[in-house]
């Protein structure tokens, strides 16, 4: 746990020293969501819900998309003789998901600017974006060392990511449909044991695997 922690607080300090390419994220979470308002004008609720998801995406591929990027290359052998890689993979999806959790709750807050009394019930939506964040570092994290170990970082990620991700985006889509007040839903529960089924397959999944990756 110790370790976990100590790779957590690294990369807070790594990216503390390039902290204009964590406002970059930040900046492009306002710019997209007025652009997104200017586009439509008036934002109901349908429109909201689909521009936030599409967003929440985007914004998770521009920040995972640097989990072992550029200098994960450069500095593999430091992390590879002093790090376990399944404290490597854990710190880097705890580390992704709160970075996730806040740019998504940043994000729902400036659509808020521009249309109020959207979501209806936030301890859903707050459950959604949760849920949504963790299942997107997971996912993320492992196909950012999947394109690092192929040499080929933005056409690997995008051509995997994406697909893999789209059932926890039709889920996340369902619940913020129900949070929002679009559809009355008595099934939610089921869709949020589903979601995270899903979540634990991933993450069962990626545990077993990282290693070998790592070490290849």
């Amino acid at each position: 746990m110790f370790k976990i922690l100590a790779i957590i607080k690294k990369e807070f300090i790594l990216d503390f020293r390039q902290i204009h390419l964590v406002l970059a994220l930040f900046l492009y979470v306002l710019t997209n969501s007025y652009i997104a308002y200017k586009t439509f004008n008036v934002l109901p609720k349908v429109t909201w819900g689909a521009i936030f998801l599409i967003i929440f995406l985007y914004v998770g591929l521009n920040s995972v998309l640097k989990s072992f990027g550029h200098r994960y290359g450069q500095r593999q052998l430091h992390y590879y003789s002093y790090y376990d890689p399944i404290d490597l993979f854990l710190a880097k999806v705890i580390y992704n998901f709160a970075l996730l959790f806040v740019l998504g709750i940043s994000l729902a807050l400036v659509l808020l600017l521009f249309s109020s009394n959207i979501i209806q019930d936030w301890s859903l939506f707050l459950i959604s974006v949760g849920m949504g964040a963790i299942g997107l570092s997971v996912v993320f994290s492992f196909v950012s060392l999947l394109s690092l170990k192929s040499n080929s970082n933005t056409t690997v990620f995008s051509v995997l990511a994406l697909p893999l991700v789209l059932p926890i985006l039709l889920l996340m889509l369902k619940i913020n449909a129900t949070a929002l007040g679009l559809i009355i839903d008595t099934s939610v529960g089921k869709d949020i044991l589903l979601l995270l089924a899903i979540i634990l397959l991933f993450f069962a999944l990626s545990i077993i695997l990282f290693p070998t990756l790592w070490k290849s």
